[in-house]
Formats: structure tokens, sequence, C-alpha cells
């Protein structure tokens, strides 16, 4: 059996894919015909949530921790609250470059915990997703979520690796997100479920 935790924001919880749950439990079917082992998934979404919490959550929750220690595959969605933040307020420069310094930090953070957790256990796996542009009509955006996902790239090793949903997106936002305009509908939450699988499944096989 397979043990899979999905920890992370909102795209972690599915919000906007009204009947599907999200990409969860579309990557966990998808773990399950890759490996052909039965997947158990829990799904620990917290809306709206930066990455500053997510990393407290993973450092403070006892049953988080517990979760995470059992997991074969882990995946990570976190940053783009950061973003978001940063875009409300004044949108300038200084504003992006300090948000993408704290969910570095952050996220570098969430690894370190999850590596601390797994010191029994050689075996795992964990994705981090990247991010798309919900904001195609506002200029700068596109560069600093490139460079949000090209930083994402630094923490690549055996063990962790990327899932890049930018290009799949890009140009399909009308088709992909939800009324919102914002969070990904069924069919992009499907994408993203379709980016992990590509990452592979090593070291599990």
């Amino acid at each position: 059996m397979i043990h899979y935790a999905a920890i992370g924001d909102s795209l972690t919880s599915g919000f906007g894919d009204l009947f599907g749950g999200g990409f969860v439990p579309k990557y966990a079917n998808d773990i399950q015909h890759r490996l052909q082992q039965q997947v158990v998934y829990d799904k620990m979404g917290m809306s709206g949530a930066r990455s500053d919490k997510i990393l407290a959550v993973i450092r403070g929750n006892y049953g988080v921790r517990e979760t995470l220690r059992n997991a074969d595959i882990i995946t990570v969605t976190a940053g783009g609250n950061d973003l978001v933040d940063a875009a409300k307020g004044q949108s300038n420069s200084d504003a992006y470059r300090q948000a993408l310094a704290k969910s570095r930090h952050n996220i570098a953070g969430m690894l370190e915990e999850i590596r601390k957790l797994k010191t029994s256990q050689s075996t795992y796996m964990v994705r981090l997703v990247g991010l798309y542009n919900p904001w195609p009509s506002v200029p700068e955006s596109g560069a600093w979520i490139r460079r949000f996902n090209a930083q994402l790239e630094i923490f690549q090793d055996a063990t962790v690796k990327v899932a890049n949903v930018f290009d799949a997106f890009s140009g399909r936002e009308r088709d992909l997100l939800f009324f919102d305009h914002f969070h990904p509908n069924g069919r992009g939450y499907a994408i993203m479920a379709e980016a992990l699988d590509r990452t592979g499944y090593k070291p599990l096989g």
C-alpha cells in the first residue's frame, strides 16, 4: 500500500473543482495505476495559507507530522499566496522580491522538516508543484511567477522533483480556470495531476 500525503494551500484543497476534489485524488489514481498498488491519501490543504503558515503547521502540528512521517509520496503547494499578497500591495519589484525570498526560505524549511521526519526511511518522494499564471493580462506577473518556479528547481535532488504547470496553462486560462479566474477548475487540476505524474516515481518504482 502507498501512503500519499498532500499538504499546502487552496490548490491542495482543490478549491474550484466542484465535484472532483482537485489534483490530489486524480494524482492518487495515477500513482495507483503506475505502481500497481492501492493508494490511500491525506489531503491537508489550507485555503489562503502563505508559505510561513504551512511551514508552521508542518513544524507544530503532531497529526500533520505523523502523516508526513508515514507517507511514501508527499506533494507540496506553497508560495502562491505569498505572491498574491505582494500583488495586492503596492505591486512593486521590492514586494515581489521579498515574497520570493520568504517563500524560498519557507519551502527550504518545509523540506528540511520532512527530511528530519524521514531519517529512518530512504525510499520516499516529494513533489513541489510549480505555479501557473492566473493573471496573463498583467505584464509583470508572468516574469515573477517564472522566477518563483525557477527557484523551486534549486530544491531538486534524487527525492525532490518539481511539477511544471506554467506552460500547460499558458494561453488556456479561459478553459482551465474556475469562475474566480484564479483557481483551476476540474480540467486545470487534471493538468496539474498529469504534470505530477510526468515527474516519475523514482525511487518507488
